[in-house]
C-alpha cells in the first residue's frame, strides 16, 4: 500500500484540516528559519513579526492536525489481510523523535547561554517543534486510515 492509496480513505474535512496543518507548519518553519538565519543578536521589527508568525504556525498546526486526527475514522481491516503499515508511514514516527530531540537540544543550548535563549535558539526550537508536530500528526492521521493487521485472539 502506498501513501497515494491512503488519500481516498480520508474524509474531506480531515483532508482540509491536514492541509491547513501542513501549510501552517511550512509557513511557521519558513518564518522560523528566516529568523534563525537572518537575525542578529536582537530582533528587528520584521524578524519579531516573523517569529510571531512561526509561533502562530505552531498553534494552528497543532489545532488543525489534532482536529483531523480526531475526526478521521479508523479503517477496519478485512479479517484475512495481514498487511502492515507502509514503511513510508512508519518512518514518520522515528522522524518525530529525531525532530523532538533537535528541539530539546536547541532549547537546552539556549537555556545554557548566560544571556538566556537567543532569538536564533528560539527560532530553531520553533522549526524543529513544527517539524515534529507535522511528522507526528501525519503518522497519527495516516495510521488511522491505513488498514491494520488483524489481532489474534489468544486463549
Amino acid at each position: 500500500m502506498t501513501m497515494g492509496d491512503l488519500w481516498p480513505l480520508l474524509r474531506p474535512v480531515c483532508r482540509r484540516l491536514a492541509l491547513l496543518g501542513w501549510a501552517s507548519s511550512a509557513a511557521g518553519m519558513a518564518a522560523g528559519l528566516a529568523v534563525a538565519v537572518a537575525s542578529g543578536t536582537s530582533l528587528s521589527p520584521v524578524m519579531a513579526t516573523l517569529q510571531q508568525v512561526s509561533s502562530a504556525g505552531i498553534v494552528l498546526a497543532v489545532f488543525s492536525f489534532t482536529a483531523a486526527v480526531l475526526l478521521q475514522p479508523h479503517h477496519q481491516a478485512a479479517p484475512d489481510t495481514g498487511e502492515e503499515l507502509p514503511s513510508t508511514l512508519r518512518s514518520f514516527l522515528p522522524g518525530t523523535v529525531v525532530f523532538l530531540l533537535g528541539a530539546v537540544a536547541f532549547a537546552a543550548a539556549g537555556l545554557l547561554l548566560r544571556s538566556g535563549p537567543s532569538p536564533q535558539s528560539v527560532a530553531f526550537c520553533q522549526v524543529f517543534g513544527l517539524a515534529a508536530t507535522a511528522s507526528g500528526f501525519t503518522y497519527l492521521l495516516f495510521s488511522r486510515a491505513a488498514p491494520h493487521p488483524p489481532t489474534e485472539n489468544k486463549p
